[in-house]
Formats: C-alpha cells, sequence, structure tokens
C-alpha cells in the first residue's frame, strides 16, 4: 500500500511539476497585485484540479466512445511523455519543458495557467493511467482523488511563494530541477509505453 501510494504521489508530482508552474506563475503574475496574484493562483489550482479528476473518472469512457484502445492511447501518451521529457532534460531555457510563460494575457488562469502549465497531456495521461490501475477499487481511487488533492495542494503552496521561491533558487536554480525532474518523466513515459505493449502483445498473438 505504501508503495502504491508513493508511486501515485510522485507520478503526478513530476507531471504536474509545481517548481515548473511556481516559475511561470511568477512571470505571469509579476504585473499583478498581491491580492489578485492570490486569487489567480487559487483559481487556476481549483480549475486544473477539476480538470484532472474529471479526465481521470471520464478519460477511458470517452477512449472507448472514440473507439480508441486504452493500450494504444498509453502508448501514445507514453511517447509523447518521453518526447516533453527529452524537452526538459536538453531545453536551452529556463522554462526546460517547453512551457513558455509570457505576460500578454491579461488573465492568465484558464490559460495557460491552470491549461497546460499545471494541467497539461502528461497529467492528463498519468491520471487516466493510474485511474485504470485502481481497478474499480473505491480504496485505491479515494486514494488516488487524494493524493491528486495533495499535489494541487503542493502547486497552490508553491505559486503563492513563487516570488521566494525564485529567488532562492534562481534561476539555474529552477533549470537544473526541471531538467532533474524532465529524467523522472522520460522513465515513467518508458514504463507507460512498456506497459502499453505488454497489454497490446495478447491481442496479437491471440489474432494470429
Amino acid at each position: 500500500m505504501i508503495a502504491k501510494l508513493f508511486y501515485v504521489f510522485v507520478t503526478l508530482l513530476v507531471m504536474i511539476n509545481p517548481i515548473e508552474a511556481a516559475a511561470s506563475f511568477a512571470t505571469l503574475t509579476e504585473s499583478d497585485s498581491p491580492a489578485a496574484r492570490a486569487q489567480i493562483a487559487m483559481r487556476s489550482t481549483l480549475i486544473a484540479g477539476l480538470v484532472l479528476l474529471a479526465f481521470g473518472f471520464a478519460g477511458e469512457a470517452l477512449l472507448r466512445a472514440l473507439g480508441i484502445g486504452f493500450a494504444a492511447f498509453r502508448i501514445a501518451g507514453g511517447l509523447l511523455l518521453l518526447r516533453v521529457g527529452f524537452s526538459m532534460v536538453f531545453a536551452p531555457g529556463t522554462s526546460a519543458d517547453g512551457k513558455s510563460a509570457t505576460g500578454n494575457a491579461p488573465d492568465p488562469t484558464v490559460f495557460p495557467l491552470a491549461i497546460p502549465i499545471i494541467t497539461g497531456p502528461g497529467a492528463l495521461t498519468a491520471i487516466v493511467t493510474l485511474m485504470t490501475r485502481t481497478h474499480d477499487s473505491p480504496i485505491d481511487v479515494v486514494i488516488l482523488v487524494v493524493v491528486a488533492t495533495v499535489v494541487m495542494v503542493i502547486t497552490y503552496a508553491t505559486m503563492r511563494g513563487s516570488v521566494a521561491l525564485t529567488n532562492l533558487l534562481g534561476r539555474e536554480g529552477v533549470d537544473a530541477i526541471g531538467r532533474i525532474i524532465g529524467i523522472i518523466v522520460a522513465a515513467i513515459a518508458v514504463q507507460i509505453v512498456v506497459d502499453g505493449l505488454i497489454e497490446l502483445l495478447p491481442q496479437f498473438v491471440r489474432a494470429a
């Protein structure tokens, strides 16, 4: 149980990446007042959390309605995450995962903060994958929802403390953490692809 809890927590944590969210938040809201920054942080976290959980519960049914097997979704999502992981490791800029933070939008709450900076393709792929592994166990589902909520709270906290965090770590520190997380993302992506291939292999054997 502890190992499963730790895996779920680490997977969601690296996919949502609160440190990168905080760095982007600091740039996007640098011209806002402290009160406005607090409201933006709260709203963007709530919206991102609702989108994440909604896709976690409805994502598999949506894929079935579209005629897409979950094994294929795992492989596609894993390959996409692998590319994201490589981008995080090798990107030249301080926003190592490619999440560009620009201050052009007057209100960044929904876009780009909630989607895709906090809840992006990686997080959506991860939550659906984790949800299918619960095997409809109520306890596992509750654990997943609680862990996702905890990660969102951490993300909110890092955004609220984004100025102090970026001052403490510096641009180089944020960049280094982003690259380390990129390696973890790449490893998780490979595992998702492997799981998808293992799920597809019996289907190919039966077809042959």
